[in-house]
């Protein structure tokens, strides 16, 4: 039989690895003050948040961890971690609208922004897009929006059109969760893998059909979020492949090609696609010679 492992020297070791972790972390917001000092004015009265970065970071240590590390457990260490050094060069607050029907909105939100961050539960969707809108949020985070869901078309007027969809909660999947959606004053920048929200106005005359099989063909892979009915006209909510920038036409050729059937194509915004949890590790089987060691 092996000799019994000597406990008082393995809690040695974590001390020595915990020490050696702070010791980094240290000098890791020793950088993000440079990385502050460096933008200088270029920061004040916005928000320090830069979500294609962060996914990048991300993405990159999950492939490090190769599975060693459940890749949500890690974000989740590394969501903490962001969220402070960001709150450091700008402060911020998140208004949080989580209805009964998706209270686990609530629990994203944390998740993504840091769980010692300010945060408001609003009474409305409404009143969380004007907190982030007017501040003091800056930042609102709302149920994703599925058929049946009509805040969205706010995002249209101009008390809010200064708002992007910047993330979508949350960044690892594990399965069919809840989702939300984060939306800033800030305008999204690309991470490599992205999806983009836009806002296609159409004739009350023309189906989703005819416009999901536009999409399809310029390779869009729509996933509709929602429609919402007007008397002359439909508004739709659609997901789509690749980053697309706000205040540029989009897709001029698909414009054209729909003619009379698309009036107007508003992008809304663009965020990091979230990454999938890899399956776990099917346990060790359990038999006599298991049982010896």
């Amino acid at each position: 039989m092996p000799p019994e492992p000597d406990l008082a020297s393995l809690r040695a070791e974590i001390d020595r690895i915990d020490d050696r972790l702070v010791d980094l972390l240290i000098d890791r917001l020793a950088v993000v003050e440079r990385i502050a000092a460096a933008k200088g004015d270029r920061a004040k009265g916005g928000l320090a948040i830069r979500p294609g970065r962060e996914a990048a970071i991300l993405r990159r240590l999950v492939a490090r961890a190769e599975g060693r590390l459940p890749a949500a457990t890690l974000v989740r260490m590394w969501r903490e971690l962001l969220a402070a050094t960001t709150r450091l060069q700008t402060p911020f607050a998140v208004a949080v609208w989580a209805p009964p029907e998706a209270a686990a909105v609530w629990d994203l939100a944390r998740d993504q922004f840091g769980s010692t961050t300010p945060f408001e539960r609003t009474a409305s969707a409404s009143q969380a897009l004007r907190r982030a809108s007017e501040g003091p949020a800056r930042i609102a985070v709302l149920p994703m929006p599925e058929d049946g869901s009509d805040w969205w078309p706010a995002l249209l007027e101009p008390p809010h059109r200064r708002l992007a969809a910047i993330a979508r909660l949350p960044f690892v999947e594990a399965g069919p969760p809840d989702a939300a959606l984060a939306l800033a004053p800030l305008e999204p920048e690309p991470s490599a893998d992205d999806l983009s929200l836009v806002i296609f106005e159409t004739p009350a005359s023309t189906s989703r059909g005819r416009l999901t099989e536009a999409l399809e063909r310029a390779r869009l892979a729509p996933r509709w979020r929602g429609t919402v009915r007007r008397e002359t006209h439909v508004l739709h909510l659609v997901e789509v492949e690749g980053f697309h920038s706000r205040g540029t036409p989009f897709l001029p050729s698909l414009l054209g090609g729909l003619g009379e059937q698309l009036r107007a194509a508003t992008v809304i915004g663009a965020y990091p696609r979230p990454i999938a949890a890899p399956a776990a590790a099917p346990a060790a089987p359990v038999g006599p010679q298991h049982e010896k060691a």
